[in-house]
């Protein structure tokens, strides 16, 4: 049995757009802490748990043990040509 995926809640899509522009400003990502105080999220467990909620989607990695190391992951293009039957 598969489950639809839902779609990215308000915060989560909030947590996305903070890392992008994090990213593009510093060339790597926040920390927790600096995650939290963009988003509103005080709770630095809060903050850590909607970013492991973004990685077991897929949305999000590490490349290192600190969050810091995050990154997003862009979604591969559709391939063409040969299709399988």
């Amino acid at each position: 049995m598969r489950r639809e995926a839902r779609a990215l809640s308000a915060r989560q899509e909030a947590i996305i757009a903070v890392i992008r522009s994090w990213l593009t400003e510093h060339g790597e990502g926040p920390t927790v802490r600096e995650l939290g105080a963009r988003v509103g999220l005080f709770s630095t467990s809060s903050v850590a748990h909607q970013l492991a909620q973004l990685g077991k989607r897929g949305v999000t990695g590490r490349t290192g043990r600190d969050w810091s190391t995050c990154y997003l992951v862009t979604p591969e293009p559709p391939r063409r040509g040969l299709r399988s039957r």
